[in-house]
């Protein structure tokens, strides 16, 4: 009797753990597709961010070329997640693009970027939107019937123009003889001056002296954004400066490219700009070239507006081309340079910036310069007040300053400006493929930039690349053969679309809520 008890006690105890191990193995599944569910859903989550991340960066990347939609769009693509693409992951697959240009009123006026055509025309684009789709391959997904989700993603941005970003800009505007040459007609009805001062004109409309809502030609209480200055070579005597910025007809005096002393071993380049009673500041930096930053009108009293040509003011036709000098733009470079350091310290915070237009072909002559080595002595035209020049009698030294390594001395000075955080913007008007910067033959500095690279024996074209910055801060007319070098500018050849994209580069996209109207 006792027996059979005991084994039925032993019975119920072991139908007990049994009990236990189904509850213990539905226990385990349940905690199992917990796990599984967080880790899918984690998954599915970081994909996700992955793919918004992408279009936040397709938008803002497209932005950045805008108006040029051809361009925005490459960008778009560049910056997706598509396969092959900048940002492809394996988590993402089946990925599209899809970029959708806006013009919208909130972009115009609350952030002063109206929208504008590839040519820089009223119309066209001032937004970005990008919708891109996705399909995310799920890892246990397949245990419930489900391999993959699909998801979207979408994001806006407004182009270029959406930021104040307070600068101060250097332009330096080549005022020798050549620039009295008709233009072609691709450009403008007028002299090779008359058409760059166009592109000039363009720049400054769309520019922001002042912050919103001020009146930038007030004296007081006004915060300035856009300084600009202008320089011009050669250079002029200070005394007759003025004759550039009011209306008249006569031009200031040139002075040819002269060196104080040389040989008292100067600790930098600008230390040999120009004699005191010289410049090539026509214009110091101001502000007042247009009395608000909302309008595009110029104002007809500013000097600078003077100098640019504006078509509003009677009997102005701005800057003259005086020449009598060759073309030697280191030295403007040096003395720009100089300018925008002093001007930034006075305004901390800003940034510093130099445009120089040119055809890039460094010809100036000095007495006794050396033949041999590819320079010219026809004329006087670089000279020291005391000391003598290098690449002069049977010197071949082309450091600055020199009558040899012209247009390397000019790549030099604005590499130097550059590394000192200066943005270089570079214009080539008619810059020559073959057959220019005669005194590099032979004799001249060897040096890659950002912009580009130079050695000797290379071309004026070559001369205004490698002074960019950067690939994308060379423009050219395609004159004499002479190409943008980075593809996205290849297409713009206008000078006055040229300015107003150099405007845009100074500011930045930004994204803004998407189903902005």
């Amino acid at each position: 009797m006792k027996r059979i008890g005991f084994s039925l006690v032993r019975r119920f105890l072991k139908n007990e753990f049994g009990q236990t191990g189904v509850v213990l193995v539905v226990a385990m599944s349940a905690i199992m597709g917990v796990g599984t569910l967080s880790i899918e859903t984690g998954h599915i989550y970081y994909a996700y961010r992955l793919l918004q991340a992408s279009t936040n960066a397709a938008a803002l990347a497209g932005a950045y070329m805008m108006p040029n939609t051809t361009s925005a769009g490459s960008a778009v693509t560049q910056y997706s997640s598509q396969s092959g693409e900048l940002n492809a992951t394996s988590l993402l697959t089946s990925v599209t693009a899809t970029p959708t240009y806006l013009c919208l009123g909130t972009v115009t006026s609350d952030l002063n970027v109206p929208c504008q055509t590839t040519t820089g025309a009223v119309g066209g684009y001032n937004a970005l939107s990008v919708k891109q789709t996705a399909t995310i391959p799920l890892w246990f997904g397949a245990l419930v019937g489900f391999r993959s989700v699909n998801v979207t993603a979408y994001a806006e941005a407004a182009m270029r123009g959406g930021a104040n970003t307070p600068w101060n800009i250097a332009i330096i505007q080549d005022t020798t003889d050549s620039m009295n040459d008709s233009d072609n007609g691709d450009q403008c009805k007028g002299t090779q001056l008359t058409c760059s001062l166009l592109g000039l004109q363009a720049m400054l409309e769309d520019l922001y002296p002042c912050d919103l809502g001020q009146t930038c030609t007030s004296s007081t209480g006004v915060t300035n954004v856009d300084s600009v200055s202008l320089f011009v070579f050669p250079a002029v005597t200070s005394g007759t400066v003025s004759d550039d910025t009011v209306c008249n007809t006569s031009n200031p005096t040139i002075v040819a490219y002269t060196f104080p002393d040389v040989n008292t071993s100067p600790s930098s380049a600008e230390d040999l700009i120009l004699p005191s009673g010289d410049t090539y500041q026509i214009v110091g930096f101001t502000n007042n070239y247009k009395s608000q930053d909302v309008t595009t009108a110029l104002n007809q009293a500013s000097g600078l507006a003077i100098a640019a040509g504006d078509s509003g003011i009677s009997k102005c036709s701005g800057l003259s081309a005086p020449g009598g000098e060759g073309t030697y733009y280191a030295q403007a470079i040096y003395a720009a340079q100089a300018a925008l350091v002093t001007q930034k310290a006075n305004n901390p915070g800003s940034r510093n910036a130099i445009i120089l237009l040119s055809d890039g072909n460094a010809t100036a002559c000095a007495s006794n310069a050396n033949t041999a080595a590819g320079a010219c002595k026809t004329k006087s035209q670089i000279t020291a007040t005391e000391g003598t020049l290098n690449g002069t009698g049977t010197n071949t030294s082309y450091t600055y300053p020199s009558a040899l390594g012209e247009c390397g001395q000019a790549v030099q000075a604005a590499y130097t400006a550059a590394q000192a955080g200066t943005a270089i913007y570079t214009i080539g008007y008619g810059s020559e493929t073959s057959g220019g910067c005669a005194s590099d033959k032979t004799y001249s500095t060897t040096l890659t930039t950002d912009g580009g690279s130079w050695a000797p024996g290379d071309q004026p074209c070559a001369a205004m690349a490698a002074m960019a910055s950067a690939q994308v801060n060379f423009y050219s007319d395609d004159g004499q053969g002479c190409e943008a070098t980075a593809p996205s500018n290849q297409s713009i050849t206008s000078l006055t679309q040229i300015f107003r994209v150099i405007t845009n580069n100074m500011t930045t996209p930004r994204l803004i809520p998407y189903g902005s109207s």
